[in-house]
């Protein structure tokens, strides 16, 4: 009835929640969302900022985009990412929060 079909919705809802907060067991993508917390950057600039390579940062970079965590946008050959929308609104809003106390 009702109930497990409210039951099966909260078990969905846990399971998506777990699974961002889970992209988020990597501290070089913490890094990468703090780095990119006042304004977009280019790929380039991400990696130094979070001390990884091109190669390593462009990974993590892709991932955080398929969860819906990152966007992107190019200019010429640049790709410029920047934190989307939802996700700014979204609950994992704590992980930039502690930003105001230990900027980057």
């Amino acid at each position: 009835g009702m109930a497990q079909r409210m039951d099966a919705e909260v078990m969905a809802l846990a399971e998506s929640q777990s699974a961002l907060c889970g992209i988020f067991a990597n501290p070089k993508r913490v890094l990468i969302l703090w780095s990119l917390a006042e304004q977009e950057k280019a790929v380039t600039a991400i990696a130094q900022t979070i001390d990884a390579s091109l190669q390593n940062t462009s990974q993590h970079l892709s991932l955080m985009k398929g969860a819906g965590i990152l966007e992107s946008r190019r200019d010429g050959q640049t790709i410029y990412y920047h934190i989307a929308d939802d996700f700014q609104r979204g609950r994992c809003r704590l992980l930039l929060d502690v930003l105001q106390e230990s900027p980057i």
